[in-house]
């Protein structure tokens, strides 16, 4: 009887049910687990109640991927909406010194062209303090410019600026929503499993017909320790067609 060693993870993909087309393909996994339970329930009787026979139901299945890198893709699936490409409003935070624009008034230049009416201006002593406000009547905007009197804004004042600007049209937008969840996908990974006889590497696929990825998902940003991981778990359902759950197949 073949036996084998099982420790290389999987690639995966996620075949959308409706149109058979691969919707995510995953080949940086850091875990690809398939795991598997039941409930049972036992007759027990005679002097010291011994369980006399069982039975099994409820089989529950689940397959857990932890990838090492961010798919924003893959996000979306879990959020339950698509990713999207769109203009996006940016909210934008600056520290500047203001110059001369030429004419004795301050002007600072921004990298990007500012919303209307959606720049405010802080003096500063240490770019974190709001010190005094600048009036925004006193606010000239033309393009990437931005101008205030001399009496309102002195020349080689620091400052903080405030505001707002439009992306351009293939902005990256993933959106979570209160009414959308994770989907249906069938789901099929890819794997080598290693002969105890031979030494040598045999390919295996794990196909589940039918499976819901679970909507929950954490994103963990922190300047210290491991770089984050991203969890994707999928609750596994029978076959709609058959019995069948999962079905590991190596060839």
């Amino acid at each position: 009887m073949a036996r084998f060693g099982v420790k290389e993870v999987a690639d995966v993909m996620l075949i959308n049910l409706l149109t058979n087309k691969v919707d995510l393909f995953l080949d940086t996994l850091k875990l690809s687990n398939l795991e598997n339970a039941a409930e049972t329930v036992y007759a027990n009787g005679g002097k010291g109640a011994p369980r006399l026979i069982s039975w099994d139901f409820g089989r529950t299945a689940t397959f857990n991927v932890q990838d090492a890198l961010l798919n924003p893709k893959a996000i979306a699936m879990q959020a339950g909406t698509d990713l999207e490409k769109k203009v996006e409003t940016i909210y934008e935070r600056v520290v500047a010194i203001s110059t001369d624009d030429g004419s004795g008034n301050s002007k600072i230049t921004l990298e990007q062209t500012p919303d209307v009416g959606s720049v405010e201006i802080y003096e500063t002593t240490d770019g974190y303090s709001q010190d005094k406000e600048v009036t925004k009547a006193s606010i000239t905007v033309t393009g990437n410019d931005v101008t205030i009197p001399s009496a309102s804004l002195a020349v080689g004042k620091q400052v903080i600026v405030y505001f707002t600007y439009q992306t351009t049209a293939d902005a990256e937008v993933i959106t979570l929503k209160s009414d959308k969840f994770g989907g249906f996908y069938r789901v099929v990974g890819k794997t080598l499993w290693r002969s105890e006889a031979t030494g040598k590497d045999e390919k295996v696929q794990i196909v589940i017909p039918k499976a819901k990825i679970s909507s929950a998902f954490t994103l963990t940003m922190q300047p210290d320790g491991d770089p984050s991981v991203f969890d994707m778990n999928l609750d596994v359902f029978k076959d709609s067609s058959s019995t069948d759950m999962v079905k590991i197949v190596r060839y």
